[in-house]
């Protein structure tokens, strides 16, 4: 006799089972489109290079790849849940061809092997659901976070499994199954059946019953998966496949303005593209984001987590049927949906993006409502709009009507104007041309450069700001007027490569300015620094025992994803010793200063600077030292405040004192 089990034994519920099947892949598809339907309201965007995007998702979706699912509990977690379905699924679909096509896929060895596959991985998936329960409501209680949603969905995937157990026990039980062997969970249940010292009418009784509950829990977990959390499956995939091959904090595109601007942000959700409108549902509300955002930490009114729950809900009562047609709705984001002070909250350091496991991009959310305050008169906070008047007409946050201080005499800098061509030009940036404490910086730069005998030179009043907090905060027709100055005045000269010490103009010159036609080849000066100690042009001579912790800032570390280069300059000095803080490179803590924050008052209880020292002063170093104007002006000024012994330092002024 054949390996092989009677297909819908002890039952007579075959054509039952097609209705409710019906019935729910019809509940399941209305679902779908309309959630489909919700994402398709928004703005279309390309996507290029579908093979490889394919490939990479595959591979990720085989392996659990490490960097989405952080930590081996649960990555665990999840390869048992979804390897448990999927070879559930070949056995669900492998029994369905063979009763509706007579194929004999299910007698023989296949029989057997497949029905321990299906034990075996049933046991895991269950094994799964346990794990993540315990994550949620045991080593992590924090239920606040969870709703009736996420405990009904474990509940409910359990007890489909575990029923399915224990109808297959029931019936190796009634049957005595020869092959019983190759079923060891269902064996197992089996067991307990005899110990219960259960009849075999008794048996086929409970499992008649039990066999239409598990087959109603079934097709009710199924028509209920587009109305529920665990649509993320789905959506989830999706983004991942769809991310972005942007760095962290690539914004939306736009294209080149007109003098008559019209809406270009997101003040309603049909401005948000579709992937924006897909990241609604694709967001599991792990609460990563939020447990690592600074802005959310210092206690200002900024969650990520909170955000995308907030857009979902607006999209999910906006797209309802059960909303009234002639029902008014108010379509607008902007203070009933998402405060200003909540846009106005965030940094774009890019922390949320690097925690958050399926890609979902904060970063160009929050900008693209920003920029839809354009249009609003009061759209803007007053400093911010003083600054915007300010770069509109003299090029520089203050407003600054002199000259930039290196071009007074005596300072004897070469200017691009008169050169007209060179090896290096150094972009001093707006930081280091006017403000006080980075001032010192670029004097150090200049004095680095020229002790190295570099060939180089400086735009001088040529050189406006590059527009990063411009575009950041929203206001792209000023950023676009900025971009098209300056690459104008650069393309006039001939120059191999730009070396500036501030990340956010290095970010703006190499990733946003290529939209609008400036290609240039970008240093940031701890890569020049770096090359120029390799090549022997600088020789630090050593320091005595200097203990020195490194800050990562956001637009050198996660946007553009230097962090060895830095380091590797201040290793290269004999007798100083680098001791890391906790939170560092792709973790960094942020300072507080980028997405134009650095000129607004603050919103926060604890000022993110702040907080930011307090973990420097865990290392007990001297010195605290980074790569960025914006981090050494928000640092300096915390240690004042805090009266700390630590002191700030940029890495060209450490390498200067070694020299």
């Amino acid at each position: 006799m054949e390996a092989t089990r009677q297909l819908y034994w002890n039952t007579d519920g075959e054509s039952l089972m097609y209705v409710f099947a019906l019935i729910a892949l019809v509940v399941f598809i209305v679902g779908c489109i309309s959630k489909i339907g919700s994402w398709l309201q928004g703005r279309p965007i390309e996507y290029d290079d579908l093979g490889m995007r394919f490939k990479t998702f595959f591979s990720d979706l085989i392996t659990h790849d490490k960097d989405i699912f952080k930590g081996s509990f649960r990555r665990f977690m999840h390869l048992g849940i979804f390897y448990g379905f999927v070879m559930l699924t070949i056995g669900t679909l492998v029994i369905a061809i063979q009763d509706h096509f007579g194929i004999p896929l299910f007698y023989g060895k296949k029989y057997l092997i497949l029905s321990l596959l299906m034990d075996l991985f049933g046991l895991l998936a269950m094994v799964g659901i346990v794990m993540a329960a315990y994550k949620r409501y045991i080593d992590k209680p924090d239920h606040e976070e969870y709703t009736f949603d996420d405990a009904f969905l474990l509940i409910l995937i359990f007890i489909i499994l575990l029923t399915g157990f224990v109808l297959e026990g029931l019936r190796i039980y009634a049957t005595n199954d020869p092959w019983a062997w190759y079923s060891p969970v269902g064996l197992l249940f089996s067991s307990l059946t005899q110990i219960f010292n259960l009849s075999v009418g008794a048996a086929r009784t409970v499992h008649r019953f039990l066999w239409y509950f598990h087959m109603l829990l079934v097709f009710g977990f199924i028509a209920y998966i587009p109305y529920s959390k665990l649509f993320h499956m789905f959506a989830s995939a999706l983004n991942i496949f769809l991310k972005s091959s942007l760095p962290i904090g690539g914004l939306s595109p736009v294209s080149e303005i007109s003098q008559e601007v019209g809406n270009i942000g997101a003040a309603r959700l049909e401005d948000f593209t579709q992937k924006q409108l897909l990241e609604l549902d694709a967001c599991i509300s792990c609460g990563r984001c939020q447990k690592g955002c600074p802005p959310y930490i210092s206690g200002a009114p900024l969650s990520p987590r909170v955000v995308i729950r907030d857009l979902k809900r607006h999209s999910i009562m906006k797209n309802s049927f059960f909303r009234r047609t002639g029902k008014p709705f108010n379509h607008s984001i902007i203070d009933s949906v998402i405060s200003k002070e909540t846009l106005w909250s965030c940094t774009t350091c890019g922390l949320c993006e690097d925690k958050c496991p399926i890609n979902i991009e904060h970063i160009k959310r929050i900008v693209d409502m920003r920029r839809s305050l354009i249009v609003e008169n009061s759209g803007y906070p007053p400093e911010v709009q003083k600054v915007f008047e300010n770069i509109s007409e003299v090029g520089n946050p203050w407003g600054h009507i002199d000259s930039k201080y290196y071009l007074a005499e005596g300072f004897e800098i070469p200017l691009l104007g008169e050169k007209k061509q060179t090896d290096i030009l150094y972009w001093v940036g707006c930081y280091g041309s006017y403000e006080a404490r980075n001032k010192k910086v670029s004097q150090v730069m200049f004095e680095l450069l020229k002790k190295a005998g570099v060939d180089y030179a400086v735009l001088g009043d040529e050189e406006k700001c590059c527009g990063d907090s411009v575009r950041r905060l929203g206001n792209e027709k000023l950023f676009q007027q900025l971009a098209h100055e300056n690459i104008s005045n650069l393309n006039k000269y001939e120059f191999k490569t730009i070396v500036t010490d501030c990340p956010h103009c290095y970010n703006t010159l190499k990733n946003d300015y290529p939209q609008f036609g400036g290609h240039y080849r970008l240093l940031h000066h701890s890569e020049f620094i770096l090359e120029l100690i390799k090549l022997g042009k600088i020789v630090p001579k050593g320091t005595n025992s200097l203990k020195v912790t490194y800050h990562d800032p956001c637009y050198l570390g996660r946007y553009n994803s230097i962090y060895s280069a830095p380091r590797d300059v201040l290793t290269s000095i004999p007798g100083l010793e680098l001791i890391e803080m906790k939170n560092n490179r792709s973790r960094a803590f942020c300072c507080g200063a980028g997405g134009g924050r650095i000129w607004m008052e603050e919103l926060k209880e604890h000022s993110i600077n702040n907080l930011l020292v307090k973990k420097a002063l865990r290392t007990k170093t001297a010195i605290l030292t980074t790569a960025c104007p914006l981090c050494l002006t928000t640092l300096t000024e915390a240690e004042s405040n805090m009266k700390s012994d630590i002191s700030s330092l940029d890495i060209a002024e450490i390498v200067y004192k070694t020299l």
